[in-house]
């Protein structure tokens, strides 16, 4: 009975080693610019949550309905660039890619860059 609880706190004490190896270089606190930054993260969403209250509730069940729209337009748009994407698989920006085979040749990089950059 002692050979089995040997093994079992060798084999308890191995485990133990070869986790905080994994963790060498990581540290295990916060500083306190982090906690700051975290209570107020929490301070602001908790405010939009509770100020955003009386405008959801003036909404009433409309909401829910044009939340619904708004997720399966989301959903139909996810899934058609997806599709566009999966097309013609290449390691390129998609915008790129796309632009090719739809526009002509000269145009292909303004739109790609107008694309990635957002103007």
């Amino acid at each position: 009975m002692n050979t089995k609880h040997e093994n079992a706190a060798e084999h308890h004490a191995a485990k133990r080693h070869w986790l905080n190896s994994h963790e060498a270089g990581y540290h295990k606190a916060m500083g306190n610019r982090q906690v700051q930054m975290i209570a107020i993260g929490g301070a602001i969403g908790t405010g939009l949550f509770l100020g955003a209250g009386a405008r959801l509730q003036m909404a009433g069940p409309a909401l829910a309905l044009v939340y619904l729209v708004c997720g399966i337009f989301s959903f139909f748009i996810l899934r058609a660039l997806g599709e566009l994407v999966l097309h013609r698989p290449r390691a390129a920006a998609s915008s790129l890619m796309q632009g090719s085979s739809s526009v002509k040749k000269p145009l292909t990089w303004p739109a790609g860059c107008t694309s990635l950059t957002g103007r």
